[in-house]
């Protein structure tokens, strides 16, 4: 009974680790297969492995007009440790010289509400700032000042004193709304703009390159509305 139970764990062995070298082949494969879909369009490609504690990132950039595409995964060190995964879109061509505006999905108007002090109560001490940062998907410190902005259309926008109407030009967007049909609130891109520039970000992996390029092509939408 001894000799099975060992041999059992031995083919056990061998198993896992055929199956964890299938899926370095697999992630291999389809990061040379998304380096070739890029090299095509004249973008440039990166991936960055897992290291040290933070997790991976996959860049898309296209040189000619400025933005950028990172999908990043970070998965927690210990066994069922939880996983974040998000896709975000940059154009830092549009940065403000200060301040931020964020446009989320519609949500009511007392949630609005209780965001907005969430925001501010949160935005002190190390701390403080930390958890800002992981709520805010790292809108930096200004998004303790983001406020509530009253007004008709689409989605719920937030924004600091003076940057009311500095998402103003997308808020209507088809292709925005578009983008919101049929997910839930927390799957829902939100738009965002500041120092760092215009930014288009989602929960989750794009799933291929139409998703991909679905998704890059609302960014460069929303980018030349708010260049005109």
């Amino acid at each position: 009974m001894e000799i099975f139970v060992a041999a059992v764990l031995i083919l056990a062995s061998f198993l896992g680790t055929g199956l964890i070298a299938l899926a370095l082949r697999r992630g291999a494969q389809r990061r040379e297969r998304l380096a070739r879909f890029a090299a095509e369009r004249g973008w440039t490609h990166h991936h960055t492995p897992s290291s040290g504690g933070r997790g991976s990132r996959t860049v898309i950039s296209d040189p000619a007009e400025g933005w950028e595409l990172v999908q990043y995964v970070h998965t927690g060190g210990t066994q069922g440790g939880s996983t974040r995964r998000w896709s975000q879109f940059t154009q830092p061509r549009l940065a403000l010289d200060e301040g931020l505006a964020l446009l989320g999905p519609d949500i009511p108007e007392k949630t609005a509400a209780m965001a907005e002090t969430m925001l501010a109560k949160t935005g002190g001490g190390m701390i403080g700032k930390m958890l800002l940062n992981r709520m805010t998907g790292g809108l930096g410190e200004e998004a303790a000042d983001l406020r509530a902005v009253p007004g008709e259309g689409p989605g719920t926008l937030f924004a600091t004193p003076g940057q009311e109407h500095a998402l103003a030009p997308v808020r209507d967007m088809a292709d925005l709304i578009e983008a919101r049909a049929g997910l839930n609130e927390a799957m829902q891109p939100v738009v965002s703009r500041g120092r760092e520039g215009l930014r288009l970000r989602r929960t989750g992996l794009l799933r291929d390159t139409d998703d991909m390029l679905r998704f890059v092509d609302l960014g460069r939408a929303l980018s030349r509305e708010l260049a005109r």
